[in-house]
């Protein structure tokens, strides 16, 4: 007999023993012994060689020779893996390996097993080695708010869940019978049971992440409406699939596409949808996909009876009198998407090449071309209708009349696929934006299918300023700059040169790099060229004044006017002025006095306002009348590809198609899949209308600037007030999360984190009836620095809790510091004044307090050399932004940044956050809710304990 010890299988891997039973009349006794080559060959007689010999690896010399057959191969495979780690892990796989090939023998030889009771006691009993194979099923449950996957083994039709069985690595016992679980079950199960996945459970969101969304890319997962789901219920976008059968039949298999959910089979109601731990139901749409169906059941008799969610013929049948031809095209002039062709093996390839020939003309307005093309292989010629279809639906061939397949190759998608892509079709026309023509710039002249549209001399001055080697324009005698900087010189020279050729133009400097000065050298060069004409500046209303200034200073000559504020009038618009310089909002309520007017030039400074295409002001901005338009911005994209589609399409209306087409085209194969030849596709239209230069690349001369942590130490009541909110913080942050969901919970985990950020700076910002002291480590430490280390230098302070700024203006005024102070509440006119005053040299205020949202756009402030950042915030670029105000071009000094910490708190649990996942502090979110939308449960949990 075999005596099986299934603990010690993690332990020394010697399960098996021999074993015999020795009855006297008084007694029972047993004897087991190791399983060496005599003993085997003695008792076991009656199995096969192979089984005898697999035996011999369960004693101590065989387990040895294990060891060392694995100690080589671990050292051939020179995976830097510790051997323990290793062996510990290898060892178990071949055991299991071993055990099965032992199992179909062993199973008729009668068997004792040695297990511990309940009590703990050994016991050795009679039991069966199983050869039936468990199945794992797996489903969820909730209780106590707390979810856990319960996992049930299926034994020959009998289910039972997993922790009714005794479970020894991949061996599972109940009532003596053993079955062995599939090894990826068995490592499925042991990671079930691990600690970090056990508590996993507790927060929903590190659940969906952690457990879920590994274990369904194994296992189909019963969610038992535990976990909410996303709800899909949009119009379907439909497709048929072309492939073949054995080599023998055509088929075609409808298939829907619901955002990106691609969908075929029986007409369910619903449909569930995992990825990445997430769930989705799509709600199909009955009416639009049977009419599909019934589409492709008209369009063969058989297919009427065909029930199998697909439609096939043979081969001869598809050929027969065109048939697959007429289908095709029937497809085709319907809408519906053609897949698969490239994939066909039975149709042969046309002899013919495609031919195309293309007269072009002037549209209907300024800006359009008129193109009449024709395509045909031979004598065949193709409707561009369905050419745009192929192209859009990332085809390469067309089905010809003879059933043979032309071939649309790589040099022809190159050459037409973008006005293919891009254009409006009518009949034989299309239609594009003559703006197209300049994404050529980097083709083979071959392939320059709109290079006609431009003038040679135009091209040549492109030419040249690519090449970068002289001047193209002189600065106009309103400017009262002597010279450019290179870069500036070359964003001035860019923005005149798509403007000759009609385009817009989106300039993407870094902060502080001169955009503003960029920008009205062109508006000079502009009413230079055009005496008489009205441009107009459009900024956020911090920044008008602003402008009003940098034009006074480099252009004093040119007239300006302010629309903007209760007493404007329409006179400022309607007066003889060069420049009208209006807010955002003063753009969105007076639009219909705007819109009366053709200006020039617009420019929208800070375009990443504008980024949202359905806001009312990105509304009012695409209603202007222009001849030419320009965005400014130094971070153009803040989350995702679509933030680019309303700045572009204001700069160059109509090139990039509507929104939903941009979406479908580019910023969903991008954000979602990152698809390379998409990523180019963009990349070659925007290139020549965004001009980004970083101070890195062209500010070599810019003084140095460090950044330093200003560490402080809380003293004991004021840490004692941070612990008691901590602790009230995370209850109700977590209360919240179990009832409601992570994502769900947002508000409350800004206002948590935002509480605790408030006590780091000065237990004053809480309500009066929540403070337990008056003292704030944050404030001594500043106005110390102030006194001594940053005496006699000009500093900017930033925080960006607008109380907090009130707080230590009153703390200034009682240390007898000057300042300068303002926030969201204070008039853009009056910060402009302030910040005249304050780069004036001879001032003698040399601290300026400013709220950190309200002061990082637009302001110059060279005159300061020492930042500091009372509340740094957890978004590095908005941090940068405020940074830049100093450290940008007309600084000469070194510039010295200090973002003030508290140790041991949230704030430092940030920085070790940003260091940990750089995307987060780099990637260019917009505030809150971005910051809270890239956190995950785990990185919640490290903050607030």
């Amino acid at each position: 007999m075999l005596l099986l010890s299934p603990q010690r299988l993690q332990k020394d891997g010697i399960i098996f023993q021999s074993f015999e039973v020795i009855k006297t009349p008084k007694s029972v006794d047993f004897k087991a012994h190791t399983l060496e080559p005599y003993e085997v060959r003695k008792k076991f007689s009656t199995l096969s060689k192979e089984t005898r010999d697999g035996l011999l690896l369960f004693n101590k010399n065989g387990m040895l020779g294990l060891e060392a057959e694995l100690r080589s191969r671990h050292a051939a495979q020179r995976s830097g893996k510790p051997f323990d780690d290793f062996y510990s892990q290898a060892k178990l796989h071949e055991l299991h390996a071993s055990y099965y090939r032992l199992l179909p023998d062993l199973s008729g030889v009668k068997n004792y097993h040695k297990i511990r009771n309940a009590d703990g006691k050994l016991r050795t009993a009679p039991c069966t080695l199983c050869t039936d194979k468990p199945i794992l099923s797996f489903s969820l449950n909730k209780a106590n708010d707390r979810i856990e996957v319960v996992v049930t083994v299926d034994i020959g039709g009998v289910s039972s869940p997993l922790s009714a069985f005794n479970r020894y690595e991949f061996l599972i016992e109940k009532e003596g019978h053993y079955y062995q679980l599939a090894y990826r079950d068995y490592q499925t199960a042991e990671w079930l049971e691990s600690t970090e996945i056990r508590t996993a459970g507790n927060r929903e969101e590190t659940f969906r992440k952690l457990v879920l969304a590994k274990l369904e890319e194994r296992y189909q997962v019963n969610r038992n409406g535990v976990l909410a789901e996303q709800a899909i219920n949009v119009k379907p976008t439909s497709q048929v699939y072309v492939s073949e059968l054995s080599g023998t039949f055509l088929m075609l298999t409808p298939q829907w596409v619901y955002d990106g959910i691609l969908v075929e089979g029986a007409n369910t109601d619903t449909l569930e949808w995992q990825k990445a731990g997430r769930a989705y139901l799509v709600h199909r749409d009955r009416e639009s996909e049977d009419a599909l169906r019934d589409f492709l059941k008209g369009l063969h008799p058989s297919f009427a009876t065909q029930r199998n969610g697909y439609f096939y013929l043979s081969f001869a049948e598809a050929a027969k009198r065109n048939w697959f031809l007429k289908a095709y095209h029937k497809l085709l002039d319907a809408g519906v998407n053609i897949i698969g062709m490239d994939m066909l093996q039975h149709f042969r390839f046309s002899e013919h090449a495609v031919a195309t020939t293309m007269k072009m003309q002037e549209g209907d307005h300024p800006h359009e071309l008129v193109l009449r093309m024709k395509v045909s292989f031979g004598k065949e010629r193709i409707p561009l209708t369905q050419l745009q279809n192929i192209v859009r639906s990332g085809q390469h061939n067309v089905l010809l009349k003879d059933d043979s397949l032309g071939v649309l190759d790589d040099y022809w998608l190159e050459k037409y696929g973008a006005v293919l892509r891009h254009g409006r079709i009518t009949g034989d026309e299309i239609r594009v934006e003559r703006w197209m023509a300049i994404t050529e710039q980097h083709d083979a002249p071959a392939v320059q299918l709109l290079k006609p549209v431009l003038a040679d001399d135009w091209w040549s001055l492109w030419d040249r300023w690519q090449e970068n080697a002289e001047n193209l324009f002189e600065l106009p005698e309103a400017i009262q700059v002597v010279q450019l900087r290179p870069y500036q010189q070359r964003g001035f020279e860019w923005m005149m040169l798509l403007a000759k050729a009609g385009a817009g133009a989106c300039l993407a400097d870094d902060m502080g790099l001169g955009k503003t000065l960029q920008t009205i050298c062109y508006l000079a060069h502009q009413l230079t060229m055009f005496p008489g004409t009205k441009h107009l500046v459009v900024c956020p209303a911090s920044l008008v004044y602003n402008w009003r200034s940098e034009f006074e200073k480099f252009a004093p000559s040119l007239r300006v006017a302010v629309f903007h504020g209760s007493a404007r009038s329409r006179d400022d618009l309607e007066g003889d002025s060069d420049i009208i310089v209006t807010s955002m909002g003063t753009l969105r309520s007076d639009v219909d006095l705007f819109t009366e007017i053709l200006f020039n030039t617009i420019v929208v400074d800070e375009s990443h306002l504008i980024k949202n295409p359905s806001a009312q002001v990105t509304r009012a901005v695409n209603a202007l009348r222009a001849m030419t338009r320009v965005a400014l911005s130094g971070t153009p994209v803040m989350n995702n590809t679509m933030d680019l589609y309303a700045q572009l399409n204001f700069i160059v209306p109509g090139l990039f198609g509507t929104r939903d087409f941009f979406k479908r085209t580019y910023a969903d194969p991008i954000d979602q899949s990152n698809d390379p030849a998409k990523v180019r596709m963009l990349q070659k239209l925007t290139a020549p209308f965004i001009l980004r230069r970083t101070k890195e690349q062209v500010a070599s001369d810019l003084p140095e600037k460090t950044e330093i942590v200003l560490w402080c130490d809380m003293s004991a009541p004021q840490m004692e007030q941070y612990e008691e909110v901590k602790r009230n913080v995370r209850n109700s942050v977590f209360l919240d999360i179990n009832e409601q969901g992570f994502d769900r919970s947002k508000l409350s985990i800004i206002q948590g984190i935002m509480r605790l950020r408030q006590v780091c700076n000065s237990p004053l910002l809480l309500p009066a009836e929540e403070q337990l002291c008056d003292y704030s480590i944050k404030t001594d430490v500043l106005v110390d620095e102030l006194k001594h280390n940053f005496k006699g230098h000009k500093v900017l302070v930033f925080s960006q809790f607008s109380k907090m700024l009130d707080l230590l203006a009153t703390t200034l005024c009682k240390n007898e510091i000057a300042y300068y102070h303002f926030d969201g509440q204070t008039p853009p006119k009056k910060r402009m004044e302030m910040v005249h005053e304050f780069q004036q040299e001879d001032n003698t205020t040399d601290v300026f307090l400013i709220s950190l949202m309200a002061g990082n756009m637009g302001l110059n402030l060279t005159a300061a050399d020492y930042v500091v950042l009372f509340d740094p915030w957890w978004n590095n670029a908005v941090m940068q932004q405020a940074i830049d105000r100093t450290h940008r071009i007309g600084q000469t000094k070194k510039v010295f940044a200090y973002k003030m910490v508290c140790r041991d708190t949230i704030e430092e649990k940030i920085i070790q956050l940003q260091d940990r996942k750089r995307a987060l502090s780099d990637s260019l979110i917009s505030g809150e809710e971005g910051f809270v939308k890239n956190l995950t449960m785990d990185d919640l949990e490290f903050l607030l304990t």
